[in-house]
């Protein structure tokens, strides 16, 4: 949960920035995807368009997100906390993260249909090093890396 709210957070950070970027100073994650992947520049103009549309989009769950957790605090704080409340939040925040997930594969669907196939590969090839990253520790602890 905690991970669904900095993501959140980021997003919405990176799109207050878009929102206040001109051509020649975009934020350094656009600059970085764009050099790394080779896009275009109507590539270029469609990730930012995909990210401010995906923005658009998560902004009112995560605003209801937000909601629901204050709700679950304030429900938890009390000397006898509703049960049943606290459940169908709970409900209501997983129905929300699912949406939060199927906004941004839809999203990143619709951008990736506009790369090359070797745009493609070098982004396939850091979604597999994301799988990986977590066993880096892991390697260099025991002294493999």
């Amino acid at each position: 949960m905690r991970k669904l709210c900095l993501s959140v957070s980021f997003l919405l950070i990176l799109h207050s920035a878009l929102a206040h970027a001109d051509d020649n100073q975009l934020p350094q994650p656009i600059v970085f995807v764009t050099n790394f992947l080779q896009l275009s520049e109507e590539q270029t103009s469609a990730l930012i368009t995909m990210i401010q549309a995906r923005e658009a989009a998560l902004q009112p769950i995560a605003e209801k997100l937000r909601a629901n957790q204050e709700a679950i605090a304030k429900l938890l704080d009390a000397s006898s906390p509703d049960a049943g409340a606290v459940g169908r939040l709970l409900i209501e925040i997983r129905g929300g993260e699912k949406q939060v997930g199927e906004v941004a594969r839809q999203a990143a669907a619709s951008f990736e249909e506009t790369l090359l196939p070797e745009q493609r590969q070098r982004l396939q090839f850091v979604r597999q090093a994301a799988q990986v990253q977590p066993a880096i520790p892991a390697f260099k602890t025991v002294g493999l890396l």
